[in-house]
This record gives C-alpha cells, sequence and structure tokens, in this order.
C-alpha cells in the first residue's frame, strides 16, 4: 500500500512538473507551489547533512583521533561564516572580502590540483593503454590547453595567431557544453524511466 502510494505521489508530481512547461498558463502557480516544496525540501536535506557534518567533528575532537586539529579549524571557520551570514547580508562588504580572499583562493587551488590531476590521469592512461588515439589526443589536448592558460603563449604574435589562440582556448567549452547536454539528457532517460515506474528508487 505504501509502495503503491509513492508511485500514485510520484507520478502525480512528475506530470504535473513536466506539464507545466507546455502548459504554464494553466499549471503554473501548481509548478511554483511544487518547486517550492523542493527547494524546502532540499533546504531541509541540507540542514540535516551540515548537522551530520559538525557531529562528525566534533566527535573526532572529542575522542582525539588524528588530524583532528583539522575539524577545529573547519569548526572555526563555519561558526565564523554563520555569524557573519548571519548578523549581515551577503551584500556586506566585510562579508563579500571574506568570500572573495578566502573562496576564491581555495577555488583557484582546487582548479590547479584538478589540472595536476587530469595530466596524471593522461600519462595513467597511456601507461595502462598504451599509446592509442583516444590517449594520444588526451594529452595533446590536455598539454596545449595548460600552455595557453599559463601565458606561455601569449597573444602578440599576431591578429592571425591570436584569432587561433583564442580558438583553441573556446574549445574546453564546446567539450564542457558537450557534457551538459549529456547530462541533461541523461537526467531526461532517468526521470522518464521513473514515471514508467522502470526503475524504482523509493522502493527498498
Amino acid at each position: 500500500m505504501k509502495k503503491g502510494l509513492a508511485i500514485f505521489v510520484l507520478i502525480l508530481v512528475g506530470i504535473s512538473v513536466l506539464g507545466g512547461y507546455f502548459f504554464p498558463a494553466a499549471l503554473s502557480p501548481l509548478l511554483n507551489l511544487l518547486i517550492d516544496w523542493g527547494i524546502l525540501l532540499l533546504g531541509t536535506a541540507g540542514l540535516v547533512g551540515v548537522y551530520y557534518l559538525i557531529k562528525q567533528h566534533v566527535g573526532s575532537i572529542a575522542r582525539h583521533e588524528k588530524r583532528f586539529i583539522l575539524s577545529i579549524v573547519m569548526l572555526a571557520a563555519f561558526s565564523v561564516t554563520l555569524i557573519l551570514g548571519l548578523i549581515s547580508s551577503i551584500q556586506d562588504p566585510l562579508f563579500i572580502d571574506l568570500m572573495i580572499n578566502v573562496q576564491t583562493p581555495v577555488e583557484t587551488s582546487l582548479l590547479a590540483i584538478l589540472a595536476v590531476v587530469l595530466m596524471t590521469a593522461s600519462f595513467r592512461l597511456i601507461s595502462t593503454r598504451g599509446w592509442t588515439p583516444m590517449s594520444i589526443s588526451f594529452l595533446v589536448s590536455a598539454v596545449i590547453s595548460l600552455a595557453l592558460n599559463i601565458g606561455v603563449v601569449n597573444s602578440a604574435l599576431g591578429n592571425e595567431a591570436s584569432a587561433v589562440i583564442h580558438y583553441l582556448r573556446r574549445l574546453p567549452l564546446v567539450g564542457a557544453r558537450g557534457i551538459l547536454l549529456g547530462m541533461a539528457l541523461g537526467g531526461l532517460i532517468v526521470g522518464m524511466r521513473v514515471l514508467l515506474t522502470i526503475d524504482k528508487p523509493y522502493g527498498e
């Protein structure tokens, strides 16, 4: 009975959201209501995740586990960010400076690590599968992309060379759009399989 009710609610909500995009005038209020409920549930899930994260780090500090100092740093940073977010707004200059001077360097460092990981993955791919066209193209494209973005090749080579460099720098955007299209198509297929009850993630 409970599983049948879950299937009915799932299909009803899915068809309502899907129909809202085809008939926005008639189903727009219902679509907005369902989206608001979804955002509320996601926010609640985020709070639960934050609670378990804090619980894990507090337990690590209480048990004096290895590298519990990192848990102290994490909790201190979380507390400072939370307090500043509660007493000020996201438009506050202090809060904006904190995000720019802390979050931006962290994101930049993660991107640098990602570049190194991609290069390492390309060499590992060659060592395991040999010099195949796929591994060679992956390595060459990674080296060219890194060389163009670290300033080794500048735009002082003339207009034609600058146009070629600009074109090469935009090629990764094509791959990113392809990944996004693949994710959208994959999400559409998964959603249709759930609506048709082929897949039942809400089951046991």
